[in-house]
């Protein structure tokens, strides 16, 4: 059985026999056109800079029978370019899918228009698609999952959030993001144009001034970048005519250069935080490789990150390959698999009280303190008649007739979610409920109304309960 995962900054073709998986091949989803041939993979990447009228690196996301605006004989709308690298990476492994078939992982965002195309651009290469499943989802599964695990990966020209969410006995993706203009050749591109510039400040030398250069500059990127991964500062040497011109440059710099993107990548994962639970965190090893990312992703509160082995998707597939095939004539795209759960030491704080200090006494709105007891107090603009309630104006946009409830439980205080448009907690979405502590701005809806968790004490300092 074969797998190739499309996520385009690493199209990854790997194969099971018996219980042993392997890695046969992995190559970027590029290509340059000419009137002779469709290049693909690491042979195009060599020659993306000297050629960029006839470069492509977007077919697979942008996958279409739309004509291209620069059309070879050989090539006239990107599922033509598709297909050449199909053809070319299965071609090699062709018996092998004819027999048994070929698992698709594919990455979010794919209509169902591009995932019938898909399925015909791969099927006339001869090997016969035999399953399609959601790639960060074959990716997370490797191994346990916990009931809720974000997966973090990058393509050529995007990033990709996936939340995937136990149900029952299942894994299953519930939400993507994506991040447009920060994918892997945008950070290249970000990082070229800073190393040019310390080239030019340093030496008069701009390796961007003819695409000679700049290929050469291209194609020793990601050598200095691995070299970055344990090294604080590098020697970055470039030939000139008949001299070599090097710089030095810290670590650091390079970091710095790259927070338009990291800052972006960082408000992916911090945006899909619940309220009250740990980030649980798995990312790809292209993730990884990028200098300072971990870090950066580490420093946000209680993030727990796994790294991913190279061609985790592809493999992933492979595994759970029972539960993703499908009769050719009712293939579809599978959201869900059987992964066992693997429970967050910490996923809830209900279990804890809060101690006296951090815990609320009365949560304060347009200026008006409302007790918070062990008596549920009900949040909304319409609360049923007979409950505790802070009446909030019938106007207010986004807040839902009852929207959340605010209660004293064991020792803590505790907010529940009933609505339809979310309560947040410092812009954390809650799941259910979670525990509030004094500080915390409670937002219901949105734009909706903040209200605030605050402790009155009394005169000896302990909290007025």
């Amino acid at each position: 059985m074969l797998s190739l995962s499309l996520i385009d900054s690493g199209l990854v073709l790997a194969r099971r026999r018996g219980d042993d998986s392997e890695i046969l091949t992995e190559t970027p989803g590029v290509a340059i056109l000419d009137d002779t041939a469709t290049l693909t993979g690491a042979d195009a990447l060599q020659r993306m800079r000297l050629n960029p009228l006839f470069a492509h690196s977007n077919f697979w996301r942008a996958l279409s029978v739309e004509p291209l605006v620069r059309p070879s004989p050989l090539a006239r709308t990107t599922a033509d370019i598709a297909f050449a690298q199909a053809q070319a990476l299965l071609s090699q492994y062709k018996s092998e899918g004819e027999s048994e078939g070929v698992l698709l992982a594919v990455p979010a965002g794919y209509s169902r228009e591009q995932l019938s195309l898909l399925l015909g651009v791969v099927n006339e290469t001869g090997v016969r698609v035999a399953g399609l499943v959601d790639a960060a989802l074959t990716a997370a599964s490797l191994q346990p999952a916990p009931a809720r695990v974000l997966h973090l990966d990058i393509e050529l020209h995007q990033a990709l959030l996936t939340i995937l969410e136990h149900s029952g006995a299942a894994l299953k993706r519930s939400q993507y993001e994506i991040a447009l203009r920060h994918g892997v050749l945008d950070l290249q591109q970000t990082w070229m144009q800073f190393i040019a510039a310390q080239f030019v400040r340093k030496t008069r030398f701009d390796p961007l001034h003819e695409a000679g250069a700049e290929q050469r500059l291209f194609d020793q990127l990601p050598a200095w970048l691995k070299s970055l991964g344990d090294a604080e500062r590098i020697t970055l040497s470039m030939q000139f005519g008949d001299r070599a011109l090097e710089i030095e440059l810290e670590r650091a710099q390079f970091i710095a250069a790259a927070e338009p993107h990291y800052g972006e990548l960082l408000r992916l994962v911090q945006g899909s935080r619940v309220a009250g639970l740990p980030i649980e965190l798995r990312v790809s090893e292209r993730i990884a490789a990028l200098p300072g990312l971990l870090e950066r992703l580490g420093s946000l509160r209680d993030c727990a990150i796994q790294v991913l082995p190279r061609g985790a998707a592809a493999l992933g597939a492979l595994q759970y390959a029972a539960a993703i095939q499908r009769p050719a004539d009712a293939l579809a795209l599978v959201y869900q698999l059987p992964t066992p759960r693997a429970d967050s030491a910490r996923e809830s704080m209900d279990a804890e009280s809060t101690p006296a200090a951090l815990r609320p006494t009365h949560v304060l709105f347009n200026g008006r303190a409302w007790r918070v007891s062990e008596r549920p107090l009900v949040i909304g603009w319409s609360v049923d008649s007979g409950a505790r309630a802070l009446n909030l104006p019938a106007a207010s946009p986004g807040i839902s007739r009852s929207h959340c409830t605010l209660v004293r439980r064991n020792g803590a205080v505790i907010v529940e979610d009933h609505s339809t448009y979310g309560s947040y907690i410092n812009d954390e979405r809650v799941a259910g409920r979670t525990v509030l502590t004094v500080g915390d701005r409670l937002r219901l809806g949105s734009p909706g109304v903040t209200l605030e968790l605050i402790q009155l004490v009394n005169d000896d300092g302990a909290p007025a309960d």
